[in-house]
């Protein structure tokens, strides 16, 4: 699936070699990547269309006939539970002339494309196609075209290439270091869904990014994250992208005092304990001792993207007399510091687009950074 070499990615890679330096001698990807809008495609044909990617879970739609629509770099496809209890995941093209046939969400006992009335079942094979009597095409097994689909840890991961590498080894590097992420013991509170004015990947290296923490979070957690005195950054850089990494963090609350019940797993440990991780491409993971997170980064043009960010916790924790209002506060911290956030990464993409912007050097506290971005490098201009 990758794309002709419509731009001159030969002068682009030699740009970015001081990525792959050693970290002490390594600079920031140029500008270019983060606002080209011919990088973006090649992005959507080597990375989106490619790769295995996460894009919700499976008690979004939990009962027989829900269904919701997604849109992934303007690719439109549909989840939908069927009678038997079987997730599907398919392109939102009628096979006819490729009109889309559903919309939204909701629930449904078929699908009826509005331009000529064929109809599909919830796993998208077709039903009936009107007055297609003299047609000489074979239309008895006809579907609209399905995407590969596993579910993990209560997760729903898809993918475009009908020949991707195993889920299974896509993810294996996370199976032991995602102890904590237990998900599968947990319901949705809350999905937060935030456009922000940048490229996507600049949102995605914001969320590894531990050195900005206590100067631009100083008012919200950045004093509640506990500093090493050896001013290091121990992350575990996994295959393919991957990172992960511990620390000693207080919960996300305005005094950073725990709201919610303590995670069950978690029995035993302090109350600091904290967790992140990040799955290649735009899944950013975290922790904290009541709570756990899932941010995912998906682009919408080279200069804009949308957030979204899973809130969870385990069954119990939706027992508390007062969960509602304590979520509402926690909504509330999760919204300000996105906020602080985001009028970073919105004046990083002014620079991105500036001739005179220059990449500035590695922190000693970016190595994820650099990691993320040699995979992203290796992809996108091999």
């Amino acid at each position: 699936m990758n794309a002709p070499l419509s731009i001159p990615l030969l002068d682009l890679r030699e740009k970015a070699a001081h990525v792959y330096r050693d970290l002490p001698e390594a600079n920031h990807v140029p500008g270019e990547f983060y606002a080209s809008a011919s990088i973006a495609k090649l992005e959507k044909e080597r990375i989106f269309l490619e790769t295995w990617l996460c894009v919700g879970r499976s008690e979004e739609i939990p009962l027989p006939g829900d269904y919701t629509t997604c849109q992934i770099a303007d690719e439109s496809f549909v989840l939908a539970r069927n009678e038997a209890g079987e997730i599907n995941a398919f392109m939102n093209m009628c096979v006819h002339r490729g009109v889309a046939v559903v919309s939204g969400k909701g629930n449904a006992q078929d699908f009826s494309c509005p331009y000529h009335a064929w109809l599909y079942d919830l796993s998208g094979n077709l039903v009936t196609a009107p007055r297609m009597t003299q047609t000489k095409a074979e239309l008895k097994n006809c579907r609209m075209r399905r995407l590969k689909l596993e579910v993990w840890r209560g997760w729903i991961f898809v993918s475009f290439n009908p020949e991707p590498m195993s889920f299974d080894d896509f993810i294996a590097p996370y199976e032991t270091e995602l102890w904590w992420f237990q998900t599968d013991q947990c319901r949705i509170a809350d999905k937060m869904v935030i456009e922000v004015d940048c490229n996507w990947k600049l949102l995605v290296e914001n969320l590894v990014d531990v050195y900005h923490v206590p100067v631009l979070h100083k008012g919200t957690f950045g004093g509640f994250v506990k500093k090493n005195k050896a001013d290091t950054f121990d992350v575990r850089l996994l295959p393919r992208g991957g990172w992960a990494y511990e620390q000693k963090a207080r919960p996300h609350s305005s005094t950073g005092a725990r709201t919610f019940p303590m995670l069950p797993w978690l029995k035993g440990m302090s109350e600091d304990t904290s967790c992140r991780a990040g799955i290649y491409p735009n899944l950013s993971l975290s922790m904290r001792s009541d709570s756990l997170r899932m941010w995912q980064v998906w682009p919408i043009s080279a200069s804009k993207c949308v957030l979204h960010v899973y809130l969870m916790f385990p069954h119990e924790a939706f027992d508390q007399p007062d969960f509602s209002a304590n979520l509402e506060e926690y909504k509330g911290f999760i919204t300000d510091l996105v906020a602080e956030d985001a009028s970073m990464v919105v004046s990083l993409q002014h620079a991105m687009q500036s001739p005179f912007y220059e990449p500035g050097p590695m922190s000693h506290l970016e190595a994820a950074i650099q990691h993320i971005m040699k995979k992203y490098l290796d992809v996108v201009t091999a």
